[in-house]
């Protein structure tokens, strides 16, 4: 990510979302305890693995390194994917732990949840549509297109904190700037400097094209490109690559910016 706020919010983060997919958290889902499950190895290699909130607008807490155990309280199930409460209602995927229960291990059941998360993406991924922008002054068909087009080729890109190089590495505002410059847009490579890019939006008017963002203006911590039918293209966080997402309630944007 990009802003010295967001910097000190997520850097570091490998597992969570986002996106989200992405930041996928669990406000909506309901909770058991878990009785014979009672602790929980990190088996996450690339990085840190984030621990979550369970707010109505989730975020990043703290981060936890390979091999680090916890204590596992609770669980819940969101999206096909176990999650796990480690205490003062802190939840990290269960993925990314290997949680044991009386000498047994809950990672058939965390791979399973995330083999259903990963086929729900693809298919996502294979039933995107971009829907160019007709209804304003300052865009054109092409020039939509163009950039959806740039951010769609950096699908699979890995995730790389303060990336701006495309093919190898972009984190989410590198990813926004390689795709508007395509389109002959130029913006700073921070999110900050991306909310100036143009006139700003309401998420419920936001046209293909436009970008995303989330936090409070002047102190946003993501961004993406959205590309119509409630979806955009972002570059999540690290030990993800860049994919398409769906807007939903629990990783809602805060605003849009429409520079094309």
């Amino acid at each position: 990510m990009t802003t010295i706020s967001k910097r000190n919010l997520v850097k570091g983060v490998t597992a969570g979302v986002i996106g989200i997919a992405g930041a996928t958290l669990l406000s909506v889902a309901t909770t058991s305890d878990v009785q014979a499950a009672t602790t929980g190895t990190v088996t996450y290699e690339p990085g840190a693995t984030t621990v979550w909130d369970n707010s109505d607008t989730p975020s990043p807490i703290r981060y936890l390194v390979k091999d680090q155990t916890v204590n596992i309280e609770g669980q819940k199930q969101h999206a096909g994917e176990t999650w796990y409460n480690i205490g003062n209602d802190e939840w990290v995927p269960g993925k990314y732990l290997n949680v044991t229960e009386d000498g047994n291990t809950a990672q058939a059941q965390a791979s399973q949840a995330q083999a259903q998360q990963a086929a729900a993406q693809t298919q996502t991924a294979a039933t995107t549509t971009a829907t160019a922008a007709t209804t304003t002054t300052t865009s054109s068909t092409g020039a939509v297109q163009t950039a959806i087009n740039a951010a769609k080729s950096q699908i699979g890109v890995p995730y790389v904190w303060g990336g701006a190089t495309p093919g190898v590495g972009l984190d989410c505002s590198g990813l926004t700037q390689y795709a508007l410059a395509q389109a002959g847009v130029q913006v700073g490579h921070n999110t900050v400097a991306q909310e100036s890019a143009g006139q700003k939006v309401a998420v419920s008017q936001l046209q293909a094209g436009d970008l995303v963002f989330w936090g409070s203006a002047g102190a946003t911590y993501h961004v993406a490109l959205y590309i119509g039918n409630n979806q955009y293209i972002a570059a999540p966080q690290p030990g993800q690559s860049v994919e398409v997402e769906s807007i939903s309630s629990y990783f809602m944007p805060s605003f849009g910016v429409r520079a094309l």
